[in-house]
């Protein structure tokens, strides 16, 4: 979501991801009662804000098990292509994000997930009180330079995919590895605040995590027969009793 300061106004994404049986994107995305697509103007569990209507995007992997990701600026029930899109493609694995930008993050392509590089997808919901107030520059050390050229934007959410494809392992623990080096790096200016709800997937598994510093974490949920797949995402789909929260400050790992 991106970067904070003590003034501005904190404000939240919504995610969601799936994994499972090839499944059409306005099934994933529009088509459940309380669809991501839905909290993008209607989100129930936000911390400030309920309107997400600073762009979104949707990643998959193609036929060749490489990344695609669609993005748009506009908020999601703007966005004109979103029926062709939505009737149209069908795959097995989904990432998608709905932005309520933080002040002073710009809202272009450059700052909207999902994010992709060496084969992964990401997203993240959530900020990092004054990241470039030092933090930023603590954590671009940790980051391999080869890695760092391929940042674009000026968002503590895509630093912090940079810092977890620097680390070595499987998906999941690059993101456990990640999420270490940035607690390490929040412990060293106490007070600062940081909501660090992430989702990385390489299309066999998905690993989410629900954690914050000095805040309350964002809410985080998974499904595991949803739709012939399994799902993790910021609010629940339906009413459903298959829905369950991710205890804070914990991972949760799924796959097809």
């Amino acid at each position: 979501m991106g970067g904070c300061c003590i003034a501005w106004t904190v404000f939240m994404c919504r995610i969601a991801a799936f994994i499972g049986a090839p499944c059409r994107l306005d099934t994933f995305l529009s088509a459940p009662p309380h669809s991501l697509a839905r909290q993008a103007w209607d989100a129930r569990e936000t911390i400030s804000s309920t309107v997400n209507a600073d762009g979104w995007g949707v990643a998959w992997y193609d036929d060749a098990h490489v990344p695609a990701v669609y993005r748009h600026i506009l908020p999601i029930w703007a966005d004109g292509n979103l029926d062709a899109l939505s009737r149209s493609l069908t795959r097995p694995v989904w990432l998608a994000n709905v932005r309520s930008a933080t002040s002073g993050l710009g809202t272009d392509h450059a700052n909207t997930q999902p994010f992709t590089g060496d084969g992964l997808i990401f997203v993240h919901n959530g900020y990092i009180e004054r990241f470039s107030e030092g933090i930023r520059a603590r954590m671009r050390a940790e980051i391999d330079p080869a890695i760092e050229e391929d940042i674009n934007g000026n968002t503590d959410s895509e630093y912090l995919f940079a810092l977890l494809r620097s680390q070595p392992g499987t998906p999941a623990e690059k993101l456990a590895r990640a999420h270490e080096r940035t607690l390490a790096l929040l412990g060293e200016t106490p007070s600062r605040k940081a909501l660090l709800n992430m989702i990385v997937t390489d299309g066999q598994a998905m690993t989410g995590l629900r954690s914050s510093v000095n805040a309350p974490a964002p809410s985080l949920y998974v499904h595991h027969d949803w739709q012939g797949g399994q799902v993790v995402a910021s609010e629940a789909f339906d009413d459903s009793p298959g829905w369950s929260a991710v205890s804070a400050e914990s991972f949760v790992t799924v796959s097809a």
